[in-house]
């Protein structure tokens, strides 16, 4: 059963909805690509419940022949698509449906199902703070197939990949609810940080000594996973200024930044992921996303399959002129990490992954296709 979603980040979703009396849902048995999971009405597949990762056109799950209902649930409930295990994925795939809640008081609960190789339990708790901050009647991430007084498929409207941009309702949803998030304080500025993760989830050389040049310009240092979500809201919402590393939190920033905020994101692999990511920043926040891509050199290992091991080093003078022209910074212009500490740097580097970096040429670097399911942050 094919499907496409709309990219059209203009389109409106109002009446992309559908009813299901007695709806059965299926969650994945199995590790299979596509999952194997979807909403039945009775033994026909309910197409609606075709989810989307990274593009329009190819759903990550796919239709399984029917299992019995295990339990039956009563009452209305929201279908939620499938949860990722990976926070960015969750925050925009888990929360694209979530719409069609703005000014409905009927529904009892919100269903989802999670990638098999995810456990259901550890979905559902790393969701549970999203679904705290946008107020959601309780969410349930199923493990075996139930059957519902009534379930209400709504079509995604967020997504990642090429699906970032969402739609307008999809959008105004989330930041409607983040703006009930109190501002912690006003006109802070925040570098958002990578050193706290594994080298293997991706960085930029030299991001310690990166942070010290932030902080003299009187930015906060941040590292979001430290905070819980609705910290790391309240802080996006009294954020002024923000600049970090192409990744997760910018997905929130998007949902939870006030309008006006000024952003500049810097460039940490050769992907398409960068620019879709200022572009969702754009579409979300409306306004001109700063970003920074002019790169003083690239580092991999020797064969270079997976992109977030590879390492690029940020030009320090052509981001401080970027960031100096767009009023992020002042201050004498940065100058280029030295020999030494670039060599430091790349030590760290290679004693956290347990892998020999070499310099690499931006014509020899493999193709990335931008999967972010590659990378758990």
């Amino acid at each position: 059963m094919s499907m496409t979603l709309p990219t059209d980040p203009a389109l409106p979703l109002a009446g992309c909805v559908r009813d299901v009396v007695g709806a059965l849902l299926v969650p994945p048995a199995g590790p299979e690509r596509p999952q194997p999971c979807g909403v039945f009405d009775g033994a026909v597949p309910v197409p609606e419940s075709l989810c989307f990762g990274g593009d329009a056109q190819h759903p990550i799950n796919s239709f399984p022949a029917p299992r019995p209902a295990e339990q039956h649930l009563p009452g209305t409930h929201l279908f939620g698509g499938i949860l990722s295990g990976h926070f960015g994925h969750m925050l925009v795939e888990g929360t694209g449906r979530l719409w069609v809640l703005h000014g409905r008081t009927d529904v009892a609960g919100v269903l989802f199902f999670a990638r098999p190789f995810d456990k259901a339990r550890q979905c559902g708790k790393m969701f549970a703070q999203m679904a705290a901050i946008l107020r959601l009647p309780p969410v349930t991430v199923l493990e075996a197939p139930v059957t519902v007084d009534r379930l209400i498929l709504a079509e995604q409207g967020l997504g990642s990949g090429a699906l970032l941009n969402g739609r307008p309702e999809a959008r105004a949803f989330l930041r409607d609810r983040m703006a009930q998030v109190a501002p912690e304080g006003a006109g802070r500025k925040f570098y958002i940080t990578r050193s706290g993760q594994p080298a293997r989830r991706g960085m930029i050389v030299g991001e310690a000594s990166l942070e010290a040049l932030f902080a003299a310009e009187g930015y906060e240092v941040i590292r979001p996973e430290d905070h819980k979500l609705a910290r790391q809201v309240a802080m996006f919402r009294a954020a002024s200024h923000v600049v970090g590393t192409e990744g997760s939190p910018f997905h929130l920033l998007a949902m939870a930044g006030q309008a006006g905020c000024k952003v500049a994101v810097i460039q940490r692999r050769r992907s398409p992921t960068f620019a879709q990511i200022c572009q969702h920043l754009e579409t979300f926040i409306s306004g001109t996303v700063t970003r920074i891509d002019a790169v003083a050199s690239i580092h991999a290992p020797k064969k270079a399959r997976n992109p977030n091991l590879i390492y690029l080093e940020p030009s320090r003078p052509a981001m401080w002129a970027a960031l100096h022209e767009a009023g992020f910074v002042g201050g004498a212009p940065w100058e280029e990490m030295t020999a030494e500490a670039r060599k430091a740097a790349l030590g760290w580097l290679e004693a956290e992954t347990e892998q020999r970096l070499r310099p690499v040429a931006v014509e020899d670097l493999p193709e990335d296709d931008g999967d972010e399911e590659k990378d758990a942050a």
